[in-house]
């Protein structure tokens, strides 16, 4: 499976677990973020809101139920740097297992270069190399070392000629659901998604290795932290997912609909951080798509106009995509091209038209956001 597709799905799965229980241009630096004003989260008045900050012990290894089959892990990080580099990686430790009965121990990390080309390897481990701590972020893998405590990750990786050593300084609160970051579809048979975003915003800063040369970066991060034992296949036909980095905002979306044997509900939230504080988590969230086209290789239609509509008390609005290149078009894993299954990501020119607690958001930029689809939703 191509590593970009699975990077970004990583993302939009954390948002997904959210929604089933209810980028951007970077600037050239990120300063620390201002303590702004409470505002309520959820439409909820503050003194009843639930607890939606992880801690250091939720961003760290859980261990899977006894009755629990098929569970997984994994750390997500990604970071768009100054100089037009851009990276991603996920650390697995899969307890369920492929072809053979061999679990999954492995590194994936991916390097694209100021002109799009992506270099990336995918590196498995025995199980004796892998350590991972209950209390904190602590991953170690052969010789590569994630590791960290709120708002502080470092993150060094090392195979043949690609790698990176990267700190990520939170600037944001983080976001879980509540209580524990785990929604549960059923309890027997035991189906579950965790998830928590440890640093939805990050000033990044180090290097990447590429062709063994050393490159000094600096530019903006995002860390997340995924388990459970759900295929995504069967809980979803489709989801639209994107990240929005403001000056002053940062938002994070998803829009989506569930299987039809979940009744295919609705499933939707947008997350939305002023400065570094988590102000609001609205759940009525509605997607418009038009004008599809189909993709040939993937033998899949994908909108090329979309309007995202927030319609909470706190946030409402909308932004409105229109298309202006296919940056990617991948199968999902187990799926081969022309099966009508696919991950698509683009790059659209965005007018951004949002209420925020009483404020008026008013931009256009171009962003980079994303569809995927298991079933045609039209």
């Amino acid at each position: 499976m191509d590593f970009k597709f699975t990077s970004m799905l990583l993302c939009c799965t954390a948002l997904l677990a959210v929604l089933a229980s209810t980028c951007t241009p970077m600037p050239s630096t990120v300063e620390k973020a201002p303590v702004v004003e409470k505002a309520p989260v959820v439409d909820k008045p503050a003194a009843k809101q639930p607890t939606f900050i992880p801690t250091d012990a939720d961003n760290a290894m859980h261990e899977a139920p006894a009755s629990s089959e098929g569970a997984y892990e994994w750390w997500y990080m990604d970071a768009s740097c100054d100089n037009g580099y851009y990276v991603a990686t996920s650390w697995h430790i899969d307890n369920s297992t492929e072809k053979g009965g061999k679990p999954i121990q492995r590194i994936k990390f991916a390097i694209y270069d100021p002109a799009g080309k992506k270099t990336a390897v995918e590196t498995e481990f025995d199980v004796n190399a892998v350590t991972a701590s209950s209390k904190s972020l602590d991953v170690t893998m052969g010789s590569n070392h994630m590791k960290g405590t709120y708002p502080h990750y470092d993150i060094n990786f090392r195979q043949g000629d690609l790698g990176c050593n990267l700190t990520f300084e939170s600037v944001t609160e983080g976001f879980k659901t509540p209580p524990d970051g785990v929604v549960y579809f059923s309890k027997q048979p035991e189906r579950y998604i965790g998830w928590v975003i440890a640093a939805p915003r990050a000033k990044v800063t180090g290097t990447l290795i590429l062709n063994g040369k050393e490159i000094p970066v600096s530019g903006v991060g995002y860390h997340d932290h995924n388990w459970g034992n759900c295929p995504l296949s069967s809980m979803y036909n489709y989801w639209y997912w994107g990240r929005v980095l403001l000056p002053d905002y940062t938002f994070l979306y998803s829009v989506g609909e569930m299987t039809d044997a979940l009744g295919r509900k609705l499933s939707s939230a947008i997350v939305t951080i002023k400065g570094s504080k988590l102000i609001d988590v609205t759940t009525n969230v509605y997607a418009d798509a038009s004008d599809w086209v189909t993709d040939n290789v993937m033998n899949v239609q994908y909108p090329r106009s979309l309007v995202i509509r927030p319609e909470g008390k706190w946030v409402n609005g909308t932004l409105t995509y229109k298309f202006k290149n296919l940056v990617e078009a991948t199968p999902p894993c187990g799926a081969e091209p022309g099966e009508g299954r696919a991950y698509f990501r683009f790059v659209s020119d965005c007018n951004i038209k949002l209420k925020v607690a009483g404020k008026t958001i008013d931009v256009q930029t171009p962003l980079v956001h994303e569809y995927m689809t298991y079933a045609a939703p039209h």
